[in-house]
């Protein structure tokens, strides 16, 4: 077991939950998920033709802010393999055409959740990515992981509204 981390969709963050004056434990799979594609990986130097394809080239918004950061965790400094997801890219997606998007969005997860093969977590890990239909542009994805030794998969869904996108 390890410890449950709740994720608000609305405020767009997760916090750790806790039960009778403890932390609540939950599924490792779900937590190594979760960790893998909220926490911001930092972005390649040079981004790919289908990063630019999407729009996610760095370009000042409205209000004239560069959005050159390419974000990601001081310690990856010092590790191989840089920990979360590019989903924040996301950011500055355009959603017309939608599937190159969605495609994106995809690679970007099985990029995150590529670690829980190599280190033997996961046999087998795929991701699924949709359009929901909401007034504010939503992606959904399910996570579909299989444990080494067994046949049986494991689902996991999330949604995420990204501020911004269009």
């Amino acid at each position: 077991m390890d410890i449950a981390i709740i994720w608000n969709n609305e405020q767009a963050l997760g916090d750790w939950s806790v039960q009778n004056g403890d932390l609540a434990l939950d599924n490792p799979l779900r937590t190594a998920i979760m960790v893998s594609l909220f926490s911001d990986r930092v972005a390649p130097e040079t981004l790919s033709s289908l990063d630019q394809a999407v729009g996610m080239a760095a370009a000042p918004d409205a209000a004239g802010s560069n959005h050159n950061d390419r974000r990601g965790w001081w310690g990856d400094a010092f590790a191989q393999e840089p920990i979360g997801s590019r989903l924040w890219q996301l950011q500055r997606a355009i959603k017309a055409g939608q599937t190159s998007t969605l495609r994106e969005a995809e690679a970007i997860c099985t990029e995150a959740l590529q670690w829980l093969m190599d280190d033997g977590v996961a046999a087998a890990v795929s991701v699924t990515a949709t359009w929901a239909s909401t007034k504010t542009p939503t992606l959904r994805f399910s996570v579909t992981m299989t444990e080494p030794g067994s046949n049986a998969a494991q689902q996991f869904y999330y949604s995420w509204a990204w501020e911004g996108l269009t």
